[in-house]
């Protein structure tokens, strides 16, 4: 272990040697539940309907401790067989959980569940209302009537879920996890690398030839296991295609979106708005080629510096710099922030078998979140920790709530990270020591927000092609001129895309496991920026208004959320 590194503690989740015992109080709480639908009934009384939601939710979190602990810890030990088989038989209980729950949410919905009466409009807002914090959940819920299939057909989806597309989502990190890098710079001895964080600091040289032989390195085992990613791809894609027409989705994104709560009209808007200001950032491209002395960037040359920066950020410096920014700005964002340091709740520093990239994981409301950091001491370092704990804060604020309300939809999920991470960067440019540095800074926050919003809208632009293309038939190398095509007509000119950026979407862990995701990055962006606008312009008298938006989790339509600082979705 490297000094000052951190590794997380997950017996808040399943204290040690008990992970059996909470297994068995599940599977009990299933077989209660299995039954509990004889309870229901339209003329039921408020306070017994309270006590039926209350054991359910209990429920939930009991489940979702298992998961949490399984997925967590398999996380840092990709390896680990043991970790894989705890998951395997909580993802079994979760079926369980998904076939005794299914005539409940279809009796909720005003569906037919068996012999029973269904549950009309009024009876359902007079039993609704007896739980308030569960009160919009639940209607919206009803809501979705039209998206339901009969019983039998709900418990083959979920089945489907854990031993098909599940599945080949797991068989993609497996397969992907497992590669290794050809390193192998000009002038300097080739390296194998065992995962992509030791190669991704690559991409950030100074040398250009460092920087292409990185993205080399990193497209050759994709490239070379194109068949494979394809096929689980095309499965994924098909599967949720199948499954959005079952549902009467008028397309594949809309399923995602009603999930989301956003309207489809939204996101044609989002999309269409990152298409035509693309321009934007093409400009700003053709600046950084010119303090970089060259002609015209290159895809490589995106995340360049503009000159070698060897300033390192050592782990105990950055948790000041984002903690002291915090509480600058509220000081319950600082005190939530160190409550997830001081729990042990973070996973800060890369080392083989562990997991890419960073997240934050809220387990439970009832459990500090778990945040995972890949720290390198750049500054992309720095602002990467600061998202991770505004999500972590974010979840903190919203914890008042019972499972079910306490999270909050993707396109929100992305406020109080972005809003972190933007406070963070203010800071830094405040401090920093020198035009020179502050150009660079400025120059790094442009490619974050070229990458959160115009990258990211275009990912979805190519899944749309991507899902509308399957069902006709396409080929892999179909599908990489597609990507390579869409990556090339957002840079315009500005920037030169080499070839074996074709190869790129396999590499978009997003795609295979989570369709859609990633316009949420492009919406919370804009929202973000848009929210920190009001900030600037009102001061710290915005901030209540921004720490009560992060209270509601999804306890309220998103809409209604953005309407009381006045933005309309």
């Amino acid at each position: 272990m490297t000094a000052h590194e951190m590794r997380w503690n997950l017996h808040d989740i399943v204290p040690k040697g008990r992970f059996e015992g909470l297994f068995k109080k599940a599977g009990t709480g299933i077989e209660r539940l299995k039954s509990s639908i004889d309870k229901y009934s339209p003329g039921m009384t408020g306070q017994a309907f309270r006590r039926e939601m209350e054991f359910n939710e209990e429920l939930m979190e009991d489940l979702s401790r298992l998961s949490g602990y399984c997925s967590l810890w398999e996380a840092t030990d990709l390896k680990s067989q043991d970790a894989k088989l705890l998951r395997s038989r909580t993802d079994n209980l979760f079926v369980k959980y998904s076939d005794a729950v299914i005539p409940i949410h279809h009796w909720l919905r005003g569906l037919p569940a068996g012999d029973r009466p269904a549950l009309d409009d009024g009876n359902a807002r007079r039993l609704f209302a007896s739980f308030p914090d569960l009160s919009y959940v639940l209607g919206h819920m009803r809501s979705l009537a039209v998206h339901s299939l009969a019983p039998g057909e709900e418990r083959i989806m979920s089945r489907k879920r854990v031993s098909g597309t599940g599945a080949l989502s797991d068989l993609y990190d497996v397969l992907t996890d497992g590669f290794q890098y050809r390193f192998r710079p000009k002038g300097r001895r080739p390296q194998t690398l065992n995962s992509q964080e030791p190669l991704r600091k690559h991409f950030y040289s100074a040398r250009p030839s460092e920087r292409e032989a990185a993205y080399r390195a990193l497209f050759e085992p994709y490239g070379r296991n194109l068949t494979a990613l394809f096929l689980i791809y095309q499965a994924i894609v098909k599967d949720w295609v199948s499954d959005s027409q079952l549902r009467k989705h008028p397309s594949p994104v809309s399923m995602r979106n009603v999930h989301n709560q956003v309207p489809d009209a939204a996101i044609g808007t989002l999309l269409k708005a990152t298409e035509d200001n693309a321009g934007l950032f093409q400009e700003f491209f053709r600046l950084k080629a010119g303090l970089m002395k060259l002609k015209r960037l290159r895809r490589y040359d995106i995340l360049a510096p503009l000159e070698e920066v060897k300033k390192t950020v050592p782990l105990d410096r950055a948790r000041r710099l984002v903690t002291d920014t915090f509480r600058s700005f509220s000081p319950g964002f600082a005190e939530k922030a160190e409550r997830v340091f001081k729990a042990g709740h973070i996973d800060t520093h890369p080392r083989p078998g562990k997991r890419s990239g960073a997240f934050c994981s809220n387990v439970t409301p009832k459990i500090l979140p778990y945040v995972l950091l890949n720290y390198t001491g750049n500054s992309s370092s720095v602002s990467t920790m600061a998202h991770e704990l505004g999500h972590a804060i974010h979840d903190i604020c919203s914890s008042g709530h019972t499972i079910s309300a306490a999270g909050t939809t993707l396109p929100l999920a992305e406020t109080a990270s972005t809003i972190a991470e933007i406070i963070v960067f203010e800071r830094m440019l405040e401090t920093a020591r020198s035009a020179r540095e502050k150009r660079a800074l400025l120059m790094e926050k442009m490619v974050d927000a070229y990458s959160t919003i115009v990258r990211q809208a275009y990912i979805v632009k190519f899944e749309l092609e991507a899902h509308r293309r399957m069902g006709g038939g396409v080929k892999a190398d179909d599908l990489c001129q597609c990507y390579l095509g869409l990556l090339r007509s957002h840079f315009g000119s500005a920037v030169e895309v080499a070839d074996e950026f074709r190869l790129e979407w396999a590499y978009i862990p997003h795609i295979f496991h989570t369709p859609f995701y990633c316009y949420a990055y492009s919406f919370g962006d804009l929202l973000a920026l848009a929210l920190y606008s009001r900030y600037r312009s009102q001061g710290s008298a915005f901030v209540p208004k921004i720490e009560r938006i992060l209270s509601y989790g999804s306890s309220k339509s998103p809409d209604d959320i953005l309407k009381e600082v006045g933005i309309d979705m």
